[in-house]
């Protein structure tokens, strides 16, 4: 029996790992759900075959009882912490400590290059923590898109990223999801790494045209500065250090370290992965508003 706990259960891609394990109904295998609200997350979540337990990163004391006969675990580090040897070393110290076979990582691409990222401290932890390990890097969320950006789209038709002109990759969560399934329920991912890429780049003023043509109306990339994007957020009253952590990243993609195409995604799943057209006609209700229905 594989009993394995997803962590970030109620976010993007948490959440789309879980119903992807949970449509598989797998013979053998638990589905535990770390959650911090067990009531609000059987309403979000809504898979059935599988159990919530209390849990959050910023309390050990809840540690124990999540990790109770887990064999396996998607890390899923939640944007907020960012002090990763405080509120996540602990717990992966825990883990190992009772005897957790696999720890599978999402990580991000370029996190092995760039130490002021959060991915880059718990990767080389985990290299370091005598468990198996797993590091799923993946490119930009398009769903990025339906949740972070959501609302410059929908009210003012505009994709407002830091990332200057240069061509950057985006994949689907779910196809990222998918991924996070196999190498969580199939042999022989112990110690690898997977980058994961759409399989085309595009500028982001390639990307607003896409939308502009899904949405019938003008989407603008206004190309803003790595300053101007952080003092947006910060009025938005995003968290400082999620937009610390969101700055970095796109200024990698300005700097070019966002546009490659791996084929990675193809090898583990046998598919082509799912195109940003394709996406975006699957979530245009997001940017549309309630009276232009």
């Amino acid at each position: 029996m594989e009993k394995i706990l997803i962590t970030g259960a109620t976010g993007n891609v948490g959440l789309a790992t879980l119903k992807y394990l949970g449509e598989k109904n797998l013979p053998g295998v638990e589905l535990l759900a770390a959650v911090r609200d067990e009531e609000r997350a059987h309403h979000d979540i809504g898979v059935g075959n599988c159990q919530f337990i209390p849990f959050e990163f910023d309390e050990p004391s809840t540690y124990a009882a999540a990790l109770e006969g887990v064999t396996k675990i998607l890390l899923v580090r939640p944007h907020q912490l960012s002090d990763v040897s405080k509120y996540i070393y602990p717990f992966l110290d825990e883990a190992a400590g009772r005897g957790v076979k696999q720890i599978t990582f999402l990580s991000v691409i370029g996190a092995e290059r760039n130490k002021l990222l959060p991915h880059y401290k718990i990767e080389n932890y985990l290299q370091n923590l005598g468990v198996s390990y797993t590091f799923v890097r993946p490119c930009f969320f398009m769903q990025n898109l339906t949740t972070i950006h959501r609302k410059e789209i929908l009210e003012n038709n505009k994709v407002y990223i830091p990332a200057g002109n240069t061509p950057v990759n985006y994949i689907d969560v779910r196809d990222v999801a998918e991924v996070l399934g196999r190498v969580l329920t199939e042999p022989g991912h112990e110690n690898m790494t997977y980058e994961i890429t759409g399989s085309q780049t595009m500028t982001y003023y390639e990307l607003v045209g896409i939308l502009s043509s899904v949405l019938d109306r003008e989407i603008r990339y206004p190309r803003p500065s790595t300053l101007m994007f952080m003092r947006q957020k910060i009025r938005e009253k995003k968290p400082l250090a999620f937009v610390k952590v969101m700055s970095l990243l796109y200024s990698g993609a300005r700097n070019g370290k966002m546009n490659l195409v791996t084929e990675d995604f193809n090898r583990l799943t046998g598919r082509d992965p799912i195109d940003f057209k394709t996406f975006a006609n699957a979530y245009k209700q997001k940017w549309i508003k309630q009276e232009n229905k």
